[in-house]
């Protein structure tokens, strides 16, 4: 009996043993089902996602989009009838008071370029928040794909006050672009430089060039869900767990033409009394947005990198009448952030003086220009950098 069982268990294993053939056939079966898995991903997240049609980041999450972007941008043909211009910047850039994205000042930039004959393909890398740290992982990135880099800088944020997030608004970007942290990049930020040999971070890149659904993780949870997987998991749990009140939803200001001149004068001070809390400052050599830029400005010199600099518009006529506004404070900081870019051989563009500043019925507020400041603006912006479009020539 007892010999008769273990034939029995012995044949049984033999059966279920796993030959060659079978293992073969299960990863081909695996690989298949990866590749049908990736298209649909593909096929879900590309329709709507025109790039080149006025195209930008969305507000929500944006660095769940940015792989694609990236990717779309490095695959352009070089062309010199066809510059490419990247404008790379935080929300005066990415239009937070525009009605739409068509209205934010790179859309119109690009159509003020067609109407003068250029060919100029423009895309608005603009980032609500970001921060100097982040645009430097975006231009590495991309410098070598672009005819024409245009950072646009936003005067408070080298105020360490006014930093919410610190010194860095998006500490995932490094990974989500495959970029290399150095230790001088480390040592500013605070977080850990890239190992010589990085066997991870290879593997992540490489999976990341090869598989869309690594690659698109986060666009896809953020299509799905509205936010990252862990967080939609962990509200989720929450909602069985917890009997807490839901937040209510946060009051929308409609991003419409409506101009600061406009806003009722209660409305009007309250914007300018919040704005002054953090705009006058005296700048520090050691803060990390001024240490960044350095290192930006750098590094976009050694990449032989046509770029330009330009401080973001400010309501200077409603500082100036309300009292909250030190030109010569602002002057000086100015000049520091200037000879940071110029000692690289970069352009630099203060767009807050005398001459060059926006009028108060341009703005919605004091950073940010209405439809009509944008478009004002993009064609003022256009005839800076048309001679730098234009001297531009794409390697043969």
């Amino acid at each position: 009996m007892r010999t008769g069982q273990g034939s029995g268990d012995e044949s049984q294993r033999e059966t279920h043993r796993l030959s060659l053939a079978r293992l073969v056939v299960r990863l081909c079966v695996m690989v298949i089902a990866l590749v049908a898995i990736d298209g649909l991903v593909a096929a879900y997240l590309r329709p709507g996602q025109h790039y080149d049609a006025d195209w930008r980041l969305p507000k929500t999450w944006p660095m769940s989009a940015l792989p694609g972007y990236v990717d779309h941008i490095e695959a352009l043909s070089r062309d010199a009838r066809r510059p490419v211009v990247l404008f790379l910047g935080a929300s005066p850039t990415w239009g937070e008071m525009n009605s739409d994205s068509h209205h934010a000042y790179p859309a119109a930039f690009a159509r003020v370029a067609h109407a003068n004959g250029s060919g100029a393909r423009v895309y608005n890398l603009g980032v609500d928040g970001a921060l100097v740290a982040d645009q430097y992982f975006i231009a590495d990135r991309l410098a070598g794909h672009a005819d024409l880099l245009a950072v646009q800088l936003t005067y408070h944020t080298f105020n360490p006050v006014a930093r919410i997030e610190g010194r860095q608004q998006f500490p995932e970007l490094p990974r989500i672009l495959g970029e290399a942290v150095s230790l001088q990049v480390a040592s500013v930020l605070g977080i850990d430089a890239s190992r010589a040999f990085n066997l991870s971070g290879i593997v992540d890149r490489t999976l990341d060039r090869h598989w869309v659904l690594f690659r698109e993780h986060d666009s896809l949870a953020a299509r799905l869900f509205g936010r990252p997987v862990r967080d939609e998991l962990f509200a989720r749990w929450q909602d069985l767990t917890s009997s807490a009140p839901e937040e209510l939803p946060l009051a929308s200001h409609s991003p419409a033409s409506l101009s600061f001149d406009d806003l009722d004068p209660a409305r009007q001070t309250e914007i300018v009394e919040r704005y002054a809390d953090f705009a006058n400052f005296q700048i520090k050599r050691t803060d990390s947005e001024l240490r960044m830029l350095d290192l930006l400005c750098a590094r976009l010199q050694r990449q032989h990198a046509h770029a330009v600099f330009f401080m973001s518009p400010l309501n200077i006529t409603a500082l100036t009448g309300f009292e909250v506004f030190d030109r010569h404070l602002y002057d000086a900081n100015v000049a520091v952030i200037r000879s940071v870019v110029e000692r690289h051989g970069l352009t630099f563009i203060d767009w807050n003086q005398p001459k060059l500043e926006l009028p108060s019925a341009f703005f919605a507020d004091i950073t940010h220009t209405t439809d009509a400041g944008s478009a004002l603006f993009a064609r003022r912006l256009y005839k800076a950098l048309a001679p730098l479009i234009t001297s531009t020539k794409a390697p043969s």
